[in-house]
């Protein structure tokens, strides 16, 4: 558990949501959205309407529930493995990469690998098959956030697991679903190695240096000009 290190020790001093916002968010509204679509009254339908994504979907453009697919969970064993994967693998790779990174690594793992099989389903195979029903879930996202982990830590057990478990899920349930999973690996690997070199203006987040760094700019054009000697 040695790629988890900065992580508890950024915890331990800024807690937890000033270490992970954008982890702590994607859990409770997973959450959140989940438990409104057990409600059989309006929640059902409010989370039907942005979060219910089928694969026959996209040839009408309604993209919001693409989105709003990956923080819908159907199952108790679902919403307890996405609190596992949020505290073992996105608050790690936040504490590592930034939120920024976590978004783009995040959004990217879920929407590539979904529009990708669901292509391939609408191409061959038919009205059947594993993606005529929803295609929801955070799985998508926790794998591309694995490998994104794997990649930036250098974690050979992470990258190890990662490995066994997508080699399982293939020999398990091989369908255009599952091959959603190993795409979401490529994405997280390619997404960590790409954006390791993206530099983003840190005080951009913090409003207080933004203010901070304006200030300064006058003072140090005063700072640089020297009084002449008189003669």
């Amino acid at each position: 558990m040695a790629y988890r290190r900065p992580f508890r020790a950024r915890v331990a001093r800024s807690g937890l949501l000033a270490t992970a916002p954008v982890s702590v968010a994607f859990l409770l509204l997973t959450l959140a959205v989940s438990a409104l679509w057990r409600d059989q009254a309006g929640g059902h339908r409010a989370v039907a309407a942005c979060c219910a994504w089928r694969a026959a979907d996209l040839p009408h453009g309604a993209l919001v529930p693409l989105l709003g697919s990956a923080f819908l969970v159907r199952r108790p064993v679902e919403a307890a493995w996405t609190v596992a994967a949020t505290w073992l693998v996105l608050g790690p790779l936040e504490a590592v990469i930034g939120s920024r990174r976590l978004l783009v690594i995040g959004a990217l793992g879920h929407v590539l690998p979904t529009v990708l099989a669901d292509l391939c389903w609408l191409a061959w195979a038919g009205p059947g098959g594993s993606l005529a029903g929803l295609d929801v879930g955070t799985s998508a996202v926790v794998v591309a956030a694995t490998a994104a982990l794997a990649t930036s830590t250098r974690s050979l057990p992470v990258a190890v697991v990662l490995a066994a478990g997508l080699a399982i899920d293939l020999a398990l349930a091989p369908n255009l679903a599952t091959v959603e999973h190993p795409v979401a690996a490529a994405v997280g690997v390619g997404g960590a190695l790409v954006l390791r070199s993206v530099r983003w203006p840190r005080w951009r987040l913090d409003p207080t240096r933004a203010r901070l760094a304006a200030s300064a700019v006058p003072s140090r054009a005063r700072g640089t000009a020297r009084p002449r000697p008189r003669p």
